[in-house]
């Protein structure tokens, strides 16, 4: 099979643009309609020259930087100039101004980008009026670009202004609900990202978001609702509890790949205090399940109650109640046991303590308590 190489240049694209000799493909595809095949979804300097699957002239789909940049410019061109091909002429204009924004940022000249801000704002704008909302995914990609380049006033004030205009009065609409998303992502990525050199436009753009989360409430994502709970310690100068977790949750992984436990696991009150403070939080935690499964569950299938016990049951607190929260996890073990048995009663003695309501527990902790304490002892 005859191969594409960087000594030859790979096969034009769909629209005409010749990568030079040299050039990186990501990706190509058959552009027989009933065929589709592609690959690879990487960088590559070969690919074969006819599609293994019916044997037509392969096209590039994508390339590495700075080639794409090249290419999409071709492809924005035939697009406005009544390409049947990829799209309908109002997205092509759309994505024509956030090439001109990459396009002047690539060239020093941030000075142009608000402008062509202003015309994607007035496009998404008119789009709105009739039914066609085109723009908001590049706002999104606007914001990015800004941010990668350190326009972060900039950045800010394309928020201000999508924030004026996006719709929300009909949240189950497809299009309100992915651009509301979209912008509250964006205001998380400013907040995330931008330094603390900006502290004006951060206050804005945070009070943006502190506006818009209630109104977008009903179609909050779990990450942008991770990241919300999180930003309300962190802007409010506080330190965020999850954050020394999630650390120390990396921490742990790393030592479990580079030296994977046998027996009893490093570190286990450490590990049991994680999963406890992260179960008792329920949907309030930001920690990943992950990274809970694979540091703080995982590890204990092939540890008895008793290895168990002998750890955390010294220590009592958070350590204890995670460890009760393993064992009820996992399911492994006879409940009936007596190390099995103490470590629950120790951890629903320590959780009792808390302050929490009896709402709190599940069925099977309530039995057990009321068990050993009697009913209303809660």
């Amino acid at each position: 099979m005859g191969l594409f190489t960087r000594r030859k240049a790979l096969p034009p694209t769909r629209h005409g643009y010749q990568p030079p000799p040299g050039g990186v493909g990501r990706r190509w595809i058959c552009p027989w309609d009933e065929c589709g095949r592609g690959g690879p979804d990487h960088p590559a300097d070969r690919w074969p020259r006819t599609c293994p699957g019916c044997g037509t002239a392969v096209v590039t789909f994508s390339l590495a930087e700075p080639w794409q940049h090249a290419a999409k410019r071709v492809e924005l061109d035939a697009r406005l100039g009544g390409s049947p091909d990829w799209g309908d002429p109002d997205r092509a204009r759309a994505e024509d101004l956030l090439w001109a924004a990459d396009e002047a940022l690539r060239n020093g000249h941030a000075d142009r980008v608000p402008a062509i801000a202003t015309r994607l704002a007035d496009l998404l704008d008119a789009g709105r009026a009739t039914g066609r909302a085109e723009g908001y995914d590049q706002l999104f990609h606007l914001v990015r670009l800004l941010g990668a380049a350190g326009e972060w006033g900039t950045a800010a004030g394309v928020l201000r202004r999508w924030r004026r205009s996006v719709r929300h009065d009909d949240l189950e609409d497809n299009d309100q609900r992915t651009e509301a998303r979209m912008l509250a992502a964006s205001l998380i990525f400013y907040l995330e990202e931008a330094p603390a050199t900006v502290p004006v436009d951060r206050q804005g753009v945070w009070e943006l978001l502190q506006e818009f989360i209630p109104v977008m409430e009903s179609v909050v994502t779990a990450d942008i609702d991770r990241s919300w709970k999180r930003l309300r310690h962190t802007m409010a100068g506080r330190r965020d509890p999850d954050e020394a977790a999630a650390r120390a949750l990396e921490r742990l992984a790393a030592l479990d790949a580079a030296r994977p436990p046998r027996g009893l696991p490093a570190e286990t009150p450490l590990r049991m205090e994680i999963l406890g403070r992260h179960t008792a939080k329920g949907s309030d935690s930001t920690l990943d399940a992950s990274p809970i499964w694979t540091v703080c569950l995982q590890p204990y299938l092939s540890v008895s109650p008793e290895e168990l016990a002998a750890v955390v049951l010294p220590v009592g607190g958070w350590p204890v109640y995670g460890a009760s929260r393993c064992l009820r996890e996992l399911g492994t073990h006879d409940e009936d046991g007596p190390a099995y048995g103490a470590i629950w009663d120790a951890g629903l003695e320590f959780y009792h303590g808390t302050g929490v309501s009896s709402a709190h527990l599940s069925f099977d902790d309530q039995q057990r308590w009321i068990r050993r304490h009697g009913p209303g002892s809660w």
